[in-house]
């Protein structure tokens, strides 16, 4: 009779249970404020099984599926000290009111706890923490990602990994409409602690473009919010050869509903490269030598501005749309001259002289949609992206001969832009351990190019005059779908996927009765696999992917360059594919060591063809490569003491490489290495040094060498007004070691090519941050894969 009885009450909580869907309460602090934007959720095995966010009053309520048993709520907002709490389905309350306690600072502690976990992979992805790394305090958002390991900047604060620059940069998994200096002005402008986390996904799996090969980095910022106006101002000055100042600002606004963000900035200053290009010929005379010193002085005005908003429906679904506008103004000038040498006595001297106006002008923008099941296992994005580009470059090029006659060529060129896409991605959890994910994306670009010379000595032209004028006509169509699975099983986890495209593109010159047309269908492989334990973390990806031919270069154009040089495109220039792979170790969140590498076929090579008859060199993009690449990249951040950090990465690599292309074969291999030093110190009064140093080793490439290059970039830091205030000041590339030099051997033609920018520049920055709130960030537009080979 006992045994019935107590059945009967097990039945009768647990249908009671079941009934009970949802349990509601109030979050507060200790003062009896309300605290709103407070995440509220149940996880039970690390798996999230309800989730929800308190109201401008605290308020919350939870919903909790019927087949619930077991779990955690746990209630966390930035400040204070996570709550959790044990509920069952036998004693599920149907009210929880919470009083949430201020965290303490403790940094320094945190960090030492919670090492292990700075690092971590998953899928396609390698996550960085940057709150249990303990890097995000005191830096901004540039220092921050600049500590990730395999990460440094370059000598202009552009993020480079494993030597490339060429990154897709984005903000929580969308890539933003900022671009260049704003982009890089816009990260520099958020604080460390605003970021969640970082994740470096060099091998993209099939969810993301199938276009490039040097990654993706996805900056993931926190989502506990504060209501309310908040943001930040910044300036700064820089000095190298000449001045240069930038100045900008970010404004956001959250409450229950509504998210409002902008920010601009505004740059002025002028710069300079020293250009030296020397050409040996090996002909039946001898030797000719062609040697040409330029200088360019380029002067730019840049302003932009970004403004988005989101409204939250409900708490399954959000709206959003983001605008940005772009708009630039460089005057372009450049003075030098050429000497020509046959067995080193002198046969000519041009002077060279130019000067040209190249406004650009950009307005972009995108609505979103996104909606959420209330357990979080069914997402879906909707997306529709636009942008409008515009550049013109118009001016004059004088070459003046040493035999007193000249040739001047008046030169208009401008370029249009439009680039529209839809996209939608859908994901579904659809068991604890495997998760689904489909979507697909149509793109549209067209380009309409005009570019015309006016020449007042036709017989000292390389070509006939007719070919002076070029129009260009470019219409694109991309059209692709995916389907990806992940599964986890204990220590392992696994993902597959497989992107198809279909890709149409018409280009035609009505002036020069050309139309070049092409069609590809083609698929995208993707795949990795996992294990990790408590030390040890191994991942090997592999994927199919392309890269398709900047617009422009398929238009059969011709630009003088100087009176040496002449460039053009090349209508026959197909895409360049590549099968690449990664086999990732980390130990104790910490060391980092990668094996990677890439089979590429049809690869993009500018080829220098010189003209023998008429002495001169005609350059272009042709598919004249067939080769591979290998590397070993090697990363640890290291504290010998609680106020010194250093990192050091190095990268080394061996590729083999050759060309087929008339007049520019080559076969041969090659090799190179990278090292990079990153340090450091955090002093009494808050105040924190810098030190970066670089060594880019002498490299061999398949048809020539470059030269090494190294320097060091010192920094200072204050923060003052109870951290609202940033000073910095300081000076990169102090040995004004950081100069271009490459030469390359094809058949009988030696090129010796030297840059030398603007190296050593000292720099002063400001940034105030008021207010109270914390930014959240609206969904950006998608137009990445496409604004890249503009």
């Amino acid at each position: 009779m006992k045994k019935i009885l107590f059945i009967t009450l097990i039945l009768f909580t647990t249908v009671s249970a079941l009934a009970q869907t949802k349990i509601k309460g109030v979050v507060k602090e200790q003062n009896t404020n309300s605290v709103s934007f407070a995440s509220v959720y149940v996880t039970h095995e690390d798996t999230t099984i309800a989730y929800t966010e308190t109201d401008d009053a605290g308020s919350y309520t939870l919903n909790i599926p019927a087949k619930f048993t077991i779990g955690t709520l746990t209630v966390s907002f930035l400040g204070f000290v996570t709550y959790t709490q044990e509920i069952s389905i036998i004693n599920l309350p149907q009210e929880i009111n919470i009083i949430l306690t201020p965290q303490q600072e403790q940094l320094n502690e945190i960090v030492i706890d919670v090492q292990q976990k700075a690092m971590s992979m998953k899928g396609d992805k390698t996550i960085f923490n940057v709150e249990a790394a303990g890097i995000g305090n005191g830096n901004n958002g540039l220092e921050t990602i600049q500590l990730v390991p395999g990460m440094h900047l370059d000598k202009d604060e552009n993020l480079v990994y494993r030597g490339s620059a060429d990154l897709q940069i984005m903000i929580n998994r969308k890539k933003s409409l900022l671009t260049g200096d704003a982009l890089r002005e816009y990260i520099r402008s958020l604080k460390g602690s605003d970021i969640k986390s970082i994740e470096i996904i060099s091998q993209p799996s099939a969810r993301y473009e199938a276009a490039g090969t040097a990654g993706i980095i996805n900056i993931v910022l926190k989502k506990n919010y504060m209501r309310g106006l908040s943001g930040s101002v910044n300036t700064a000055a820089y000095y190298g050869e000449y001045f240069k100042n930038q100045q900008g600002g970010r404004l956001f606004y959250n409450d229950s509903f509504w998210t409002i963000t902008a920010n601009g900035s505004y740059y002025n200053g002028e710069s300079v490269n020293h250009r030296h290009i020397k050409q040996s010929i090996a002909i039946e005379e001898g030797e000719r030598i062609i040697d040409q010193y330029n200088t360019w002085l380029p002067v730019t005005k840049s302003g932009s501005f970004n403004t988005a908003i989101e409204r939250k429906i409900n708490r399954n679904q959000v709206i959003s749309t983001e605008w940005q506008y772009y708009k630039v103004s460089c005057t372009e000038t450049t003075n030098g001259y050429t000497n020509e040498y046959l067995n080193n006595t002198p046969q000519n001297r041009v002077n060279l002289s130019q000067h040209f106006n190249a406004p650009e002008s950009r307005v972009s923008g995108n609505l979103f949609y996104n909606f959420t099941s209330d357990s979080l296992a069914t997402k879906l994005d909707l997306q529709a992206n636009f942008a409008q580009y515009s550049t013109e470059r118009n001016g004059f090029q004088r070459n003046d001969y040493a035999d007193e006659t000249y040739l001047n060529l008046d030169g208009k060129n401008k370029t249009a832009y439009t680039i529209t896409n839809v996209q939608a991605d859908f994901n579904q959890k659809l068991t604890n351990n495997i998760n689904l994910e489909t979507g697909a994306k149509y793109a549209y670009v067209k380009m309409d190019y005009y570019n015309g010379y006016e020449a007042n000595n036709t017989a000292l032209l390389f070509i006939p005059d007719s070919l002076l004028v070029n129009d260009f006509k470019y219409n694109e169509k991309l059209a692709s779908v995916y389907l990806q699975a992940s599964a986890e099983f204990g220590y392992w986890n696994v993902q597959a996927g497989l992107r198809a495209e279909y890709y149409r593109f018409t280009a035609a010159s009505p002036l020069n009765a050309q139309v070049n047309k092409g069609e590809y269908t083609n698929l995208f492989p993707s795949f990795s696999f996992g294990y990790k334990n408590e030390n040890h973390q191994y991942q090997f990806s592999y994927s199919r992917r392309i890269g398709r031919p900047d617009y422009l270069s398929l238009n059969p154009y011709y630009q003088y360059i100087d009176a040496y040089t002449l460039q053009t495109g090349n209508s026959a220039l197909s895409p360049q594919y590549y099968n690449s792979f990664q086999l990732n170790y980390i130990y104790k969140s910490m060391l980092n060591i990668s094996l990677y590498g890439y089979l590429f076929k049809n690869g993009f090579t500018q080829v220098i063809n010189y003209q023998r008859d008429k002495n001169y060199n005609i350059t272009y993009d042709a598919n004249a490569a067939n080769g591979n690449r290998f590397g070993v990249s090697v990363s640890v951040p290291y504290q010998p003491v609680k106020w010194w950090t250093v990192q050091l990465s190095l990268d080394t690599y061996l590729n083999s490489e050759k060309s087929d292309i008339e007049n520019f074969t080559y076969k041969g291999t090659g090799y190179g290495y990278d090292i990079n030093l990153y340090q450091g110190i955090e002093l009494k009064g808050d105040w924190k040094l810098t030190a970066n140093g670089f060594y880019n080793g002498r490299s061999i490439t398949p048809n020539g060498f470059s030269k090494a290059t190294y320097d060091i970039s010192l920094s200072g830091k204050k923060s003052l007004l109870n951290k609202k205030l940033v000073l910095t000041a300081g000076c990169s590339n102090i040995l004004k070691k950081s100069i271009y030099n490459h030469t390359t051997q094809v058949n009988n033609v030696s090129t010796d090519w030297t840059n030398r920018w603007e190296t050593r520049r000292f720099f002063v920055q400001a940034t105030y941050y008021f207010g109270s709130g914390k930014s959240k960030e609206v969904k950006s537009a998608s137009l990445d894969e496409e604004t890249t080979r503009i």
